[in-house]
């Protein structure tokens, strides 16, 4: 069997329950090297070690955070000449790439699923190759990678509330309430400083304006099995571009739509396929969860040209 590692994130939502689920489950695999870390400087490294045990497989025990500091060590790096394949285990707090990408239900399940057909020399047949979003502000930083990128009123919302709402400890049932007004009412409101974002293609500008949401996705199934419905195809584009723009008809057209488990172009809507879009815009940006500042002269450019492949075996 050829080498296979396995990366825990110690810190994941299912990890830090402290059982030691994996080690069990790894425990007589011939040829498998297993590496733990605790913090996101810790992931490049891990990947180094892969490369040099010869790994051709890499398992990634965490969530979408985890994986993301995953594609960025084997993009930015050069640890591997030929990328290995990914297995990603929903064992994070957010597991939207490991559900649209590679592996569903518990991580328990999913990690004997590999292991299982490793053994019967098939994980071949289960390969699957898809496009990752890459995200760059500047050549001062490197590149982030991941599966979806969001923007505008809603995760400027969504960091107040983390900022000042949470934090009061108040019932979980209040928590939401309040949020859920927050984001309501920050959808409806004038925010001429930080409010207007400025979306080209190809050099034109494709929109502008205020916007209640913006998301562009290497996903083809986002939150809560919500599909992107672009209102034509596009042959080779690969990223999906949602938006929603301020206001009643908007917001209540996404959430008839989020109903049905889809978004697609309406009234303020838009839905398209795209490869490369350059955003300029001043506020909050969040990549997979993970919340990141946005300054208008340095737009982010956005595309999908980046492929890994991954492991996508039924349960």
């Amino acid at each position: 069997m050829n080498p296979v590692a396995v990366i825990t994130n110690s810190g994941s939502t299912r990890n830090l329950r402290g059982d030691n689920w994996i080690d069990p489950l790894l425990a007589g695999e011939a040829n498998l090297v297993h590496f733990k870390i605790s913090r996101a400087e810790e992931v490049a490294g891990a990947v180094q070690r892969a490369a040099d045990a010869g790994a051709d497989t890499i398992i990634v025990n965490g969530g979408d955070g985890t994986a993301d500091l995953v594609f960025a060590a084997l993009f930015n790096g050069k640890a591997y000449a030929t990328l290995p394949a990914l297995a990603l285990l929903p064992a994070g707090k957010t597991n939207m790439t490991a559900a649209d990408w590679s592996l569903t239900g518990a991580p328990e399940a999913a990690l004997q699923a590999v292991l299982r057909c490793r053994r019967e020399g098939t994980l071949a047949r289960y390969i699957v190759n898809r496009p990752v979003l890459c995200l760059s502000q500047s050549r001062d930083r490197p590149p982030l990678y991941g599966a979806f990128f969001g923007c505008a009123e809603v995760v400027e919302g969504i960091h107040f509330c983390r900022k000042h709402i949470y934090p009061l400890k108040m019932p979980n049932a209040v928590s939401h309430v309040a949020a859920l007004a927050v984001l309501l009412w920050r959808g409806l409101r004038a925010n001429p400083e930080r409010g207007k974002v400025i979306v080209e293609e190809d050099g034109r500008v494709l929109q502008d304006g205020e916007f209640f949401a913006i998301g562009v996705s290497a996903l083809d199934e986002l939150l809560l099995g919500i599909r992107p419905m672009p209102h034509k195809a596009r042959e080779g584009a690969s990223l999906h571009y949602l938006s929603a723009r301020k206001g009643v008809a908007s917001i209540v057209g996404m959430l008839i739509d989020f109903l049905r488990h889809r978004f697609a172009a309406g009234s303020g809507r838009t839905a398209e396929r795209v490869n490369q879009l350059t955003l300029r815009f001043t506020g909050a940006y969040t990549l997979d969860g993970e919340l990141y500042e946005a300054t208008a002269d340095q737009p982010l450019v956005l595309d999908g040209q980046h492929r890994l492949n991954f492991l996508r075996i039924p349960l």
